[in-house]
């Protein structure tokens, strides 16, 4: 028997639970779903809430996939692990959930529905099996982006495959290892924009008869009874709430509140069937181990909301910074109160406001102040080794105060996010008219967000892109060295100059752009191409000619 004391969590009572180091675990991620969107119309889901408990204020700490997955099972804030951005990579030897249990002899397996988490990002250790069918052959650090280098357009990527399919092998595996403890971590894609079914909430009821199909499994089989089943979201998705289409660019409820959902196992203690208390997702994996009576490993920052302990949650979001060069945003909720700091602040209550329509940061500046201070917090967390110089540098980078990796070259406007949002909407159009290859509306447009914005790399990039689809080569090259000069590390901007170099007939700047390119991304069959193309033109003398975009 084991007894957990619940203090601000669960009111104050003292429960007990049976469980077992060796009970079966199953993490299941639903990529893009907004908590808000869980309830009574999503039976499915709300069946795992059987012999569980639901947290209605869980909280994501990046709205993007690879981070806040990182965060999901390494239990590290997104400053810590480095991985901010879906252009990123788990660094090697983190400490993640598979790991620890497979320590205590899991058997542990994955099964990826997208691109965003495949094994070459680093999420696979601990796992035994980590069946992700993709692969890219490059990154773009500026935006993003995974490319694949031989399709024969940058904006090209296959990303995905059908939650039925990642629920099937994730069933045969199950049914190989009857009787085995096991680790399972599955992830569904389906909620992520393109919908096959036409509409977000269309696409929801299809994702939720799957996982009702896959509840009835697990009890079929005679994994329901006996395993913790937890089943998150990464982030949830804007549907046009204060602007926002789709999610990574703002830090509101629309892309934070994820649904969190953890069934307990046959005979465990009864816990509370909801709790109002915010956690993070980086609380998930502290809870599970908790639960298992397993100590959680030091590097795990996260902690067990069985304890009853309450905290602020943080979350982040530093895409505009490292993509647009405007600001990063950064939210910390505590109860009711969700303060989000940036250039210009804003204070919500939740209780009130769930849709943080009014921001009462004037008419409340005590509680503002109060919030702003818990995020320096971050700086003085455990295992931060505050004196450690190159550490040092990173966390201010990690707190917005210095820019990381393409942006370090360049200062970084303390332009609101809010206020730049016509600039993200109409860069958004423009890689609508790319995708439909409308290049010279699409070059109209980044203009005009150059015009207003003349600092933005990304949409000056993606001018170079259009022009040279245009093959208007020269002014592709003016455009893509301005970018080159500052964001030095970024793929598609070296590969595309040297089209444009190639297209001017320079061959030999043509190859020095091409090998950079490569050097970036050394599996890329694109640029390795490009290399052999461009060393044949050299070697034979040939007069130059537009380039061919294989």
């Amino acid at each position: 028997m084991r007894r957990f004391l619940i203090n601000q969590l669960f009111g104050g009572l003292i429960v007990a639970g049976i469980c077992s180091a060796q009970t079966p675990v199953i993490l299941i991620s639903i990529d893009t779903l907004r908590g808000d969107h869980v309830g009574a119309h999503t039976p499915g889901i709300e069946s795992f809430a059987r012999n569980g408990t639901v947290f209605t204020a869980a909280e994501t700490q990046v709205p993007l996939t690879l981070p806040s997955h990182t965060t999901l099972l390494t239990s590290t804030w997104p400053f810590q692990n480095g991985v901010e951005e879906n252009a990123g990579k788990v660094p090697a030897g983190m400490v993640t959930l598979a790991s620890v249990l497979r320590g205590r002899g899991y058997k542990t397996a994955a099964f990826i529905g997208s691109i965003f988490l495949e094994k070459e990002l680093g999420l696979d250790q601990g796992f035994d099996t980590y069946d992700s069918p993709f692969h890219f052959e490059a990154f773009s650090k500026l935006s993003g982006e995974m490319l694949f280098g031989g399709t024969g357009s940058a904006y090209a990527v296959r990303e995905r495959r059908p939650g039925a399919l990642v629920l099937r092998a994730a069933n045969q595996w199950l049914g190989a290892h009857r009787g085995e403890p096991v680790f399972v971590f599955v992830h569904l894609f389906d909620m992520h924009k393109p919908w096959q079914r036409g509409s977000y909430d269309t696409q929801l009821a299809e994702v939720d008869r799957l996982l009702a199909g896959f509840r009835e499994t697990l009890q079929r089989e005679g994994w329901w009874d006996r395993s913790v089943v937890a089943l998150v979201a990464d982030h949830g998705e804007g549907l046009g709430d204060h602007g926002e289409s789709d999610h990574g660019y703002f830090v509101y409820e629309s892309t934070l509140h994820v649904p969190l959902i953890i069934h307990w196992p046959a005979g465990a203690a009864k816990l509370p069937a909801r709790v109002a208390q915010p956690v993070g997702l980086i609380d998930v994996a502290p809870t599970i181990l908790d639960f298992l009576k397993i100590p959680a490993p030091a590097s795990f920052h996260g902690r067990s909301v069985l304890d009853g302990s309450a905290r602020p949650v943080l979350s982040e979001s530093v895409y505009a910074r490292d993509s647009f060069g405007w600001a990063a945003l950064r939210s910390v909720r505590e109860g009711s109160w969700k303060y989000i700091d940036a250039p210009k602040p804003e204070l919500y209550n939740l209780a009130r406001d769930p849709r943080e329509l009014n921001n009462v940061v004037k008419t409340s500046p005590a509680e503002a102040m109060r919030l702003r201070a818990a995020l320096p917090a971050v700086k003085s967390l455990p295992g931060q080794a505050s004196g450690d110089p190159q550490r040092k540098k990173e966390v201010l980078e990690s707190l917005g105060y210095l820019a990381p990796g393409p942006q370090a070259v360049r200062k970084v406007s303390a332009a609101d996010p809010k206020d730049r949002l016509p600039e993200l909407l109409r860069y958004e159009d423009a890689l609508q008219f790319m995708g439909e290859r409308r290049y010279e509306a699409a070059i109209a447009a980044f203009r005009a967000i150059l015009t207003a914005d003349p600092g933005n790399l990304l949409a000056r990039r993606d001018l170079g892109v259009a022009l040279n689809e245009r093959r208007d080569f020269r002014n592709a090259q003016a455009e893509l060295e301005r970018v080159a000069s500052s964001s030095s590390d970024d793929y598609v901007t070296r590969y595309e100059l040297g089209l444009a170099n190639e297209g001017l007939g320079q061959f030999r700047e043509a190859l020095d752009q091409f090998e950079y390119a490569c050097r970036i991304a050394p599996g890329a069959t694109q640029c390795q191409d490009a290399v052999a193309r461009v060393r044949d033109k050299l070697g034979a003398k040939r007069s130059p000619r537009a380039p061919d975009r294989r």
